[in-house]
């Protein structure tokens, strides 16, 4: 069962007279209270649709809408208790972030920070798409000295690879959520922030981090780990010589896990295996191929590790493969 839950927002099946204001409602609804501008010559073909899922204290949502201006005002922040951080990942199209006299040009694999604690502009003057992070404020000043100075400083995944594993997590976390109740919910959550402060401190590197040594390190080494999870030759040895560390140290890093740092490498690896086994994008690719993609040198191994850790043999799990329901594309 699905344990994240999801809502929609859609100017489909809206009135074009009424849809400004119901885009207003749908986008106060789904982030902070904020206005919104619609250009006045685009009323009549204006589109916007929002789908946000909870994910523990995170929410993760995806927007598509045309042209508009987004303003977080001082009235608005007087008159609100929020206190939350946004991170916009550009999917498509472009947007321009101002906050505190900074300004963020985004384009298709841009990602930027902003806090709704204080007023900001967003500008779109063309059909655009955005994942959005958000978090609550306190739960990012908690891992990083002076977050409020990261805000409006574009980060480029195409020149980070942290930034890229988050814009991945967050697309394969839309596309499929976790399933298994708040425990899981808040492991992925706590990972998925973890990753995003890893993200911001490598890119904005004069802007430190509490507890600088072991939060840093532990958050380079998951967000290493699992941007090359499908590296056969992955190892304690290699992640020590690409981090510049020494293996004793890595062990250090991680040794307030539940599980060693190997067999959470290879439980995150046949995680995605068995994601691969239920989507109906993998049908014809093979068992081993899947096995392979994932950092698994023998299939026999693949076979014999999955079972012991899924109760059911990779075939027997590609058998019973569901077609997940459609997500209800009614309005909210």
């Amino acid at each position: 069962m699905e344990s994240v839950s999801m809502e929609q927002w859609s100017t489909t099946a809206i009135p074009a007279i009424r849809r400004a204001p119901y885009w207003i409602e749908a986008v106060n609804q789904a982030y902070v209270q904020l206005e919104c501008a619609v250009p006045t010559r685009s009323t009549d073909t204006f589109f916007g649709a929002i789908t946000r899922r909870e994910l523990a204290e995170v929410n993760l949502s995806h927007i598509s809408s045309t042209a508009q201006t987004v303003l977080r005002t001082p009235q608005q922040i007087s008159k609100a208790s929020e206190d939350v951080f946004l991170l916009s990942i550009q999917v498509a199209g472009a947007g321009q972030l101002i906050q505190d006299d900074k300004s963020a040009y985004l384009r298709a694999g841009d990602l930027a920070l902003y806090d709704s604690t204080r007023p900001y502009e967003l500008l779109f003057d063309q059909h655009f798409e955005q994942y959005v992070i958000s978090l609550p404020g306190s739960v990012l000043r908690k891992r990083l000295r002076n977050a409020e100075d990261m805000t409006a400083c574009k980060i480029a995944t195409a020149q980070s690879g942290t930034a890229r594993l988050l814009s991945r997590m967050v697309t394969e976390l839309m596309i499929s959520p976790p399933a298994g109740g708040p425990v899981v919910d808040m492991t992925v959550a706590d990972s998925l922030v973890g990753i995003l402060v890893a993200a911001l401190a490598e890119n904005l590197g004069n802007l430190s981090l509490k507890d600088d040594t072991a939060s840093l390190r532990y958050d380079r080494v998951k967000a290493y780990v699992l941007e090359n999870l499908r590296d056969p030759e992955l190892s304690i040895g290699k992640i020590s010589q690409r981090l510049g560390i020494t293996a004793s140290t890595l062990h250090r890093v991680w040794e307030h896990e539940s599980d060693s740092l190997t067999n959470w490498i290879w439980a995150m690896r046949l995680k995605g295996a068995e994601q691969d086994l239920r989507r109906l994008a993998c049908t014809s690719t093979t068992i081993t191929e899947i096995a392979y993609h994932w950092g698994f040198s023998s299939s026999a191994h693949f076979s014999r590790t999955f079972r012991q850790h899924f109760g059911v043999p990779p075939k027997e799990a590609r058998a019973r493969m569901r077609v997940l329901p459609q997500p209800d594309t009614r309005l909210t």
